[in-house]
């Protein structure tokens, strides 16, 4: 029996078949199903090596984190899976580089802005710019008239009824950040991870229409200057969330290719196949068939990076000079890391799908960020094993969907043994050079997933399990927003449901809260849990126990993944339990302890 896993780019329900030569490659016959956002099946294959492709909702999809890749018949690549023999493998250590020490000592906290605080009414969206306007022919919700504010910051019972998804809104602003920095600095935040902020029709941003500027239903460029230094001011760094592999339908230089067409000197910016638009769209408009988007998408024009290459055969491409660079998006690009470095004063940034942008650009941009910001954080949004792009050429640090997320969910909340969990996590700390795992982004969930609470059906034991692992691995928690408080939500709009700050009438809520802040307070306190050695000492019958040690300092973890308690080894009674700050020889059951010896 073989398992194949499929990790969506969004958290929006897809279609997904999988198809190879072991059907010889029908794409109808084997449908994954979801559970929480995951769509997985389980296949009886025959002893050997088989190539093969996902189709979601239509588009072909490696499986990138397959055992193996081999070069498909359209110049492209399929996934390879070995089935009773391993593949001969060889994996690549990263070079030794420099990784920012603010990020290894940090905590991160992710806010979706039209989500976490409306502080300016006087700027909730009212839909009078010209994008959102019905002869706006490319942008669908804007013909159809679909964008609405909400007005009851807590109706969050729309967003999973209303498929009108990415055009809801609810004001979250900056002067509602600024107004929750006390909350924020009380948590122990020391770093802000901001989904996009330049102004864009959508409420997620990922669709830019001008980088360099906030979009004004969230602020000014002012505010945001003024909220970076009180930020700075209050011991919290910034870092900001990118999408450089397309832009959006209003961006200037897609609407002067829309007026002049060939003329534009816009034109090679973008991979045109047809020309020219249709003055009318339909619903049956198909914007691939005249343009490259993001997996169709009509309102996202991708750009381009290589005037020889289309899409995706441009982002393989590792040395600059077998490409022919498109001079103009790159010294493009380049301009906007420099205004947000210089002007914003920014720490950082968040790079959406990189993989979907050329190997050779990213080596351009890093010595570029790191001219202007030596200490600048680079993290890359890579779901699967990301050892190509963590090296000093590329990446300090990844998403860590492969060797974080993932396990911590199986082990957590799904079937996964403790002796498989540890083989994972020694695994992916295999991957990468200890300093780009000292500050990689551990998450537990984000706006492009279920919340693990969600997954989790509720139970909070779980999520205090999952959190209590975190807080004491190598990395850097990650909280996106709310889920300190126990919010809930499924599929993509759910999980960014705006923040309840209603939680302290919730005796749950509070409680989570303060287990985050306990937590979060031990991790400031021990330089070993952020910047020590990691060794399993015990994987066996859902209990995990490792330890976390540098020079004299040294902690033990037991994490009990069962329902009920079970006694403690006695050669740790000489140990004190910094979570209770007492003495025990008891595990409780769905629950831990951080132990530090007497």
């Amino acid at each position: 029996m073989k398992n194949f896993k499929y990790s969506p780019l969004t958290g929006s329900k897809q279609k997904v078949f999988i198809a190879g030569d072991f059907n010889n490659w029908n794409t109808q016959e084997y449908e994954l199903t979801e559970k929480n956002g995951i769509y997985e099946i389980n296949l009886e294959l025959e002893k050997g090596r088989y190539e093969y492709k996902f189709i979601v909702d239509g588009n072909w999809v490696i499986d990138e984190s397959a055992e193996g890749f081999a070069q498909d018949k359209f110049g492209n690549r399929n996934s390879v899976v070995f089935v009773g023999r391993k593949p001969e493998k060889i994996e690549h250590r990263a070079d030794d580089f420099d990784t920012p020490d603010w990020v290894k000592d940090g905590i991160f906290y992710q806010i979706f802005p039209d989500r976490f605080c409306n502080g300016n009414h006087k700027i909730d969206p009212d839909f009078s710019e010209w994008y959102y306007q019905k002869e706006n022919k490319l942008s669908p919700a804007a013909k159809e008239g679909k964008y609405n504010f909400i007005d009851d910051w807590y109706n969050t019972k729309i967003l999973q009824e209303d498929d009108n998804k990415h055009y809801l809104f609810y004001g979250g602003d900056l002067e509602g950040v600024k107004q929750k920095i006390d909350y924020l600095k009380d948590l122990g935040v020391t770093i802000i991870y901001f989904n996009p902020l330049v102004q864009a029709a959508s409420n997620h941003k990922y669709e830019a229409f001008d980088y360099f500027k906030i979009d004004p239903h969230f602020g000014t460029n002012d505010e945001f200057i003024k909220l970076v230094k009180e930020l700075h001011q209050n011991g919290i760094r910034v870092i900001v969330d990118f999408a450089f592999n397309h832009v959006g339908v209003g961006f200037f230089a897609f609407q002067d290719c829309v007026k002049k067409g060939k003329n534009s000197k816009y034109y090679n910016w973008f991979d045109w196949h047809k020309w020219p638009i249709p003055d009318e769209i339909t619903q049956d408009f198909d914007a691939k068939k005249y343009y490259q988007c993001w997996w169709g998408h009509s309102i996202m024009p991708d750009l381009n990076f290589d005037l020889d290459r289309k899409h995706p055969e441009e982002n393989y491409i590792k040395d600059q000079d077998e490409a022919n660079v498109n001079k103009d998006v790159v010294r493009y690009i380049l301009d906007v890391a420099d205004f947000w470095l210089n002007e914003f004063d920014i720490d950082g940034f968040r790079l959406d799908i990189p993989n979907e942008v050329p190997f050779w650009f990213w080596k351009i941009f890093r010595r570029k960020v790191k001219s202007i910001k030596p200490d600048a954080y680079l993290v890359g949004e890579i779901w699967h094993n990301a050892a190509e792009w963590v090296t000093q050429e590329y990446f300090d640090a990844v998403m860590n969907y492969k060797y974080f997320k993932d396990p911590v969910y199986e082990f957590f909340i799904g079937n996964s043994s403790s002796e498989n969990f540890a083989k994972i996590i020694k695994e992916g700390l295999q991957k990468y050079p200890l300093q780009a795992t000292q500050a990689m982004m551990n998450l537990l969930d984000s706006h492009d997933t279920f919340r693990f609470l969600q997954s989790a059906n509720g139970n909070i034991a779980k999520l205090k399990m999952a959190v209590l692992f975190q807080m004491t691995f190598v990395g850097t928690p990650h909280i996106f927003y709310g889920d300190e408080i126990a919010m809930m939500g499924g599929h993509d709009p759910d999980n960014r449901r705006p923040f309840n700050w209603k939680f302290e009438e919730d005796e749950d809520s509070v409680e989570l809260r303060n287990w985050y802040k306990k937590l979060i307070e031990i991790r400031k306190d021990s330089i070993s849990l952020r910047r020590g050695n990691f060794e399993f000492i015990l994987a066996k019958n859902n209990i995990i126990i490792y330890k976390r040690f540098l020079e004299k300092d040294e902690l033990i973890i037991v994490i009990n993944n069962n329902s009920e308690d079970r006694k403690l080894d006695s050669r740790l009674n000489l140990y004190f339990d910094l979570l209770t700050e007492t003495t025990t020889n008891i595990i409780p059951a769905m629950s831990g302890l951080i132990l530090q010896k007497k």
